[in-house]
């Protein structure tokens, strides 16, 4: 993800309903969303680039009008991906592994993340 369309997904200025629930929940939590994208696997995979979600989510949090939709679906979608690797394919406890929806887990990929990104090995 490089650009998004002018006024993706902003919400109305008012700050009120959902939107304005949204963003006070963003600016509490924003220390760790930030953190959880210091590493994260969307950019391993390569669909995101963590910088340029880092920075959306420390500007949503400080109020300017971005893709909320967008950015809580990058979180789900981020949690969800670590939940599925922590818990090797199966969220169902007892399961064989060749019942399982990836019996081996996943093996993040190095290097994704663009030179630098990762710190020196």
């Amino acid at each position: 993800m490089r650009e998004l369309p002018p006024g993706w997904g902003a919400q109305g200025a008012s700050g009120g309903g959902p939107a304005g629930a949204a963003r006070t929940g963003l600016r509490v939590a924003a220390d760790s969303l930030v953190a959880l994208f210091d590493t994260p696997l969307l950019a391993e995979a390569g669909l995101v680039e963590a910088r340029v979600v880092r920075k959306a989510l420390r500007s949503a949090a400080q109020g300017e009008p971005l893709p909320l939709d967008g950015l809580a679906d990058l979180v789900a979608l981020e949690l969800w991906l670590r939940r599925l690797l922590a818990r090797r394919g199966t969220c169902w406890t007892g399961t064989p592994a060749r019942a399982r929806a990836v019996p081996g887990g996943i093996a993040p990929q190095r290097g994704a993340l663009g030179a630098g990104a990762a710190g020196p090995r």
